[in-house]
């Protein structure tokens, strides 16, 4: 770029009076003293006046509904556009989770839609005007796709991602792109460029990340689907700290190419994106339409597998489960008391509805952990480090560890390291899939999932991973396996049932462990969503929705 800025605060300048300037042009929001502003962000704007009797329908409408509504035409799509767009524009005054702003085209796409709907009555495709809102590496061109780093705030782009395209083609309209923490490599949403997001359900708590801004915006109903990625945890983490579900999928089975990376060239822990949704038949929807045989995302990405999406795979239909559950610890960091007492209720409503729960050792986790945070820094160090250094951005506490891999000189990863650094990988895969299977005997099948948190916290407070604790156990070991999971809603944190551990009596397992559990206020963290997640075998997506979907009956049941 001709006179492109070369410090982080004038690129970050840039880049906010952009996403401003865009919202100015169609929307004022009413602003408000912060102190003015209760916990819950979402139920305060949904009761302030903000939206219209036709528009607070249309933002708290799943996505089925919205698709059926416009087929119909009952809701033409752009009014169903606008809401989300005015939704969205409040959502970034409350919780900054917006980096890129596409009113213009999504109006204009809006428009087109409705005019094909009318001239030919036929919709374009499953998902014909539904707004969709996309992490911030989708590339949108000529959109920037900043990845939370000022090199890339200000710059436009060519190609849209494949995934976009396929999206487009299927009837989605664009409207919003959502902020990330700094190269997507942190559990919670802050960078140089556009700042802190905030949880919508929750102003003291982070909505995760990296995919933080996705989590904020739909947990605000200012979207009805989001698009995430994950490589250690990106999607489950912010799906959980914001009550969703969050489809983490096996490397492969959703198009990725053209998405822009964290990690240019990283491919020791592939990167996935999947849906997130405040409604799991949203996720169950999208994967239909994008997997679709009409679709064939195979025949366009080189590295995504011939799978269309299967129904009913859990055979014969209404068969209990057998689930296996890691509790209160993984070996190294225990959770805190609200996502104990989740893990306990849904252990409860599962056997109550005669599906058999089984514990699950994690003798494996630590060793899968430290590999995972290892290659990170080893493959992340320079090539993160080179970007942000030129413009003067200072790194975040939890990114230490790239900072000094860099510093350490890239020669040390050599094709010896890297070449033992994947046998031992494959090494751990191999021994993981056979304690899976050794869960088989002569009267039972083996396991069909795994339950366990998605973090130690219900989520954290804003800025609470970066005093050393981060921790991406939970998460990461999913990852390191090429397994796939997705969250699920449980319960909200509550001061009078899940009271702060005896000291007394407790032992921590590891420093951090310690670290993370006097961190814990039942008073401060009241209210906090908590989420749970089931792990399925690699590539076994849609048995994981479906047993998603038992385990959410038995919690209503229950």
């Amino acid at each position: 770029m001709a006179n492109a800025p070369h410090d982080y605060k004038e690129a970050s300048a840039i880049a906010r009076k952009r996403r401003a300037a865009s919202i100015a042009a169609f929307y004022q929001s009413p602003g408000w003293n912060e102190a003015d502003l209760p916990q819950n962000l979402t139920e305060f704007a949904l009761k302030s006046g903000y939206y219209t009797n036709n528009e607070l329908q249309i933002i708290q409408a799943e996505a089925d509904v919205i698709l059926d509504k416009i087929k119909s035409k009952a809701w033409t799509a752009l009014e169903v556009t606008k809401a989300f767009c005015k939704a969205s524009a409040l959502a970034q005054e409350l919780t900054n989770c917006l980096t890129e702003v596409l009113f213009p085209e999504a109006i204009e796409r809006a428009k087109y839609l409705d005019d094909y709907l009318t001239r030919t009555g036929k919709t374009i495709g499953p998902l014909h005007g539904l707004p969709i809102s996309l992490k911030d590496c989708f590339v949108t061109a000529p959109h920037p796709s900043s990845n939370g780093m000022a090199a890339f705030a200000n710059e436009p782009l060519e190609k849209d991602a494949l995934l976009v395209t396929i999206l487009r083609n299927l009837g989605a309209v664009f409207y919003v792109k959502t902020n990330v923490p700094v190269a997507m490599m942190m559990a919670e949403t802050n960078n140089n460029v556009w700042g802190e997001t905030r949880n919508a359900l929750h102003k003291h708590l982070s909505p995760g990340g990296s995919s933080g801004g996705e989590g904020a915006l739909i947990a605000f109903k200012a979207s009805p689907l989001g698009i995430g990625t994950d490589i250690g945890g990106s999607i489950r983490i912010p799906s959980a700290w914001s009550n969703l579900y969050g489809l983490k999928p096996s490397f492969g089975r959703y198009p990725h190419y053209g998405a822009k990376p964290g990690i240019a060239g990283q491919e020791y822990i592939l990167s996935v994106n999947g849906p997130m949704s405040r409604s799991l038949k949203t996720l169950q929807l999208y994967s239909e339409a994008v997997l679709s045989d009409e679709v064939r995302p195979w025949d366009y990405d080189h590295k995504a597998l011939p799978i269309p999406w299967r129904k009913n795979v859990i055979q014969p239909p209404g068969r209990k489960l057998r689930l296996g559950l890691i509790g209160a610890d993984d070996g190294l960091v225990h959770v805190h008391p609200p996502v104990e007492r989740a893990l306990k209720i849904t252990q409860a409503s599962l056997e109550k509805q005669g599906h058999e729960v089984v514990p699950w050792s994690t003798e494996d986790h630590e060793a899968i952990g430290k590999n995972l945070q290892a290659a990170f820094f080893d493959f992340g160090g320079a090539a993160i480090m080179d970007i942000i250094k030129p413009y003067g951005e200072p790194v975040f506490p939890s990114m230490q560890g790239y900072a000094i891999a860099a510093a350490a000189g890239e020669g040390e990863l050599g094709p010896t390291k890297m070449r033992m650094m994947n046998l031992r990988r494959n090494e751990l895969q191999k021994a993981y899939l056979d304690r899976w299977n050794a869960t088989a005997t002569d009267e039972k099948p083996r396991l069909d999932g795994l339950i366990c948190a998605t973090s130690p916290w219900a989520a954290p407070r804003l800025g609470g991973t970066q005093k050393g604790s981060l921790y991406v156990g939970f998460t990461g070991f999913v990852n390191f396996l090429d397994f796939c999971a997705c969250t699920f809603p449980v319960t909200f944190a509550d001061k009078e049932l899940d009271k702060a551990r005896d000291w007394e009596s407790f032992k921590q397992l590891s420093d951090i462990d310690g670290r993370i559990q006097s961190d814990y206020d039942a008073e401060f963290y009241h209210g906090a969503p908590v989420a749970l997640q089931i792990v399925g075998r690699r590539l076994e997506e849609e048995k994981v929705l479906e047993m998603c979907e038992v385990i959410a009956n038995a919690l209503k049941a229950a």
